[in-house]
């Protein structure tokens, strides 16, 4: 059923791929990274590509393939999230947006490795600005919540961004 559910996810973030809207005003794909810092349980860096869905006026909706790592409580992590941002231009040099991003990883400390059970399940949102230094790279920051479950306990706070991006 796992295998099921990923491959739909897969084919329908294709299909995003292939009919993404074509705009001139817009650039159709980002790559960037940066380093986050979420109140006290979870440090790191942090990978990120993210693709156009939809665009008209200032307004767009991108999907985003987030790759993070770093320190979790006591041990470490790897998580991989799918999060959504919609939001716009407010001049041409800036961008703000908010977000809302789901995602799973695989923790390790003294006590387990990082391929045993269980998996840690990851929830978030919050909002972000984009400040374009050229028309091909920009600055970004976000703030907002995340939230862990690993072991059925549940851990959260705040988690706060800072990174760049290349459009293309």
């Amino acid at each position: 059923m796992k295998k099921i559910i990923f491959l739909v996810c897969l084919s329908i973030g294709i299909s995003v791929i292939l009919t993404a809207q074509e705009t001139e005003s817009a650039p159709r794909f980002s790559l960037g990274g940066g380093s986050f810092l979420s109140s006290g349980f979870m440090y790191g860096g942090s990978a990120d590509f993210s693709f156009l869905i939809y665009q008209k006026n200032n307004f767009d909706i991108r999907n985003h393939f987030v790759f993070r790592g770093g320190s979790f409580s006591d041990g470490g992590i790897i998580s991989l999230l799918e999060k959504i941002s919609f939001g716009g231009s407010v001049l041409n040099d800036w961008r703000t947006y908010g977000y809302a991003e789901g995602g799973i990883g695989i923790t390790a400390n003294k006590a387990k490795s990082f391929f045993e059970i269980p998996l840690t399940y990851l929830i978030g949102g919050g909002g972000g600005t984009d400040f374009f230094l050229t028309e091909a790279m920009s600055m970004y920051f976000e703030i907002g919540a995340l939230f862990t479950v690993t072991d059925g306990e549940w851990i959260g706070g705040s988690i706060f961004h800072i990174g760049w991006k290349s459009w293309f």
